[in-house]
């Protein structure tokens, strides 16, 4: 019975996707994305003198061609960007690259592992105990992942042309305050014109709710949220390598324009996670809604 039912799931999302190619031959990006953005904020975009933070992200992904972009999304090539700019030791230890889920040796590899492909986003799957992780569900879901492109998803230009492939990365145990019992999941650095200004952290609580606190680079907490909101009045400390997160995503981001450099935190560490250069393909909510207008001045070369 379960056979049956993964098999219907899995004939669905493929003809969804199959459905998603073929619209681009009919609506184009600008059209397509133009629909979706005031499907999700409410107001048409000005692609060609674009003013707030969305309407510059859409405008990038309409109008900017760049193979570093490709690069950048490219989870595996990317690495070797990262390491030729900061220490080895910030990078996440890879354990293997793959092609096919079934090459995969798992006995060989630790109790606990990271997998995820490289050419996408929200493929990743972590693994803390072999003897309960599933599988099974694993392989179908990395499996179907490899065969789509995401560019047909989102219509983000930038992960078009990469090469899809398994990766299998070092488990890194997430820096957690045991007081607050809060668990920063990611710390993400939104850098404009080569220079960090805002610092997004994502913290899940011991229940699993999950929160999006935005400082500044001297850890007060900002006026406005971005999609998530905020765990205020809890206290989250600053994290003692605060000073060191800034440093590395001042030497990692974009110089021009806008880049988000996002870094995993542990008591001992800080590993690079991704750099982003269209976060939420260009709707994010932001609240209040005029610092969608204010973080768009930030990014001035646009």
């Amino acid at each position: 019975m379960h056979h049956v039912q993964h098999g219907c799931i899995d004939m669905y999302n493929h003809l969804t996707y199959l459905a998603k190619i073929i619209r681009t031959y009919f609506v184009s990006d600008k059209t397509y994305l133009s629909k979706r953005f005031v499907q999700k904020l409410g107001y048409l975009p000005n692609l060609y003198h674009p003013q707030s933070f969305n309407e510059k992200v859409t405008s990038r992904m309409i109008f900017e061609r760049n193979s570093l972009h490709t690069a950048l999304a490219d989870k595996l090539a990317v690495r070797q960007l990262i390491e030729d700019k900061i220490c080895t030791s910030h990078v996440v230890p890879l354990l293997g690259v793959y092609h096919r889920f079934n090459e995969i040796n798992f006995d060989q590899l630790p109790e606990k592992f990271v997998l995820k492909c490289n050419h996408d986003s929200g493929s990743a799957l972590v693994c803390k105990d072999k003897n309960q992780f599933d599988f099974k569900k694993a392989e179908r879901n990395l499996t179907r992942h490899l065969k789509q492109n995401m560019y047909y998803l989102k219509r983000e230009w930038h992960y078009k042309n990469i090469k899809p492939v398994i990766l299998v990365e070092q488990y890194v145990e997430l820096l957690s305050d045991p007081e607050t019992q809060l668990t920063i999941t990611t710390c993400r650095v939104h850098c404009f014109e080569g220079q960090p200004k805002f610092i997004e952290v994502d913290i899940q609580d011991q229940f699993k709710n999950e929160y999006s606190n935005i400082y500044d680079l001297s850890w007060t907490l900002q006026p406005f949220t971005v999609d998530l909101k905020n765990n205020s009045p809890v206290c989250l400390k600053q994290p003692v390598r605060l000073g060191m997160v800034i440093e590395l995503s001042q030497m990692l981001c974009l110089k021009h324009g806008y880049s988000r450099v996002d870094f995993l935190i542990t008591d001992e560490n800080i590993y690079f996670s991704e750099i982003t250069l269209t976060p939420n393909a260009g709707r994010m909510i932001i609240k209040p809604s005029e610092w969608d207008s204010k973080l768009g001045e930030y990014w001035q070369s646009f």
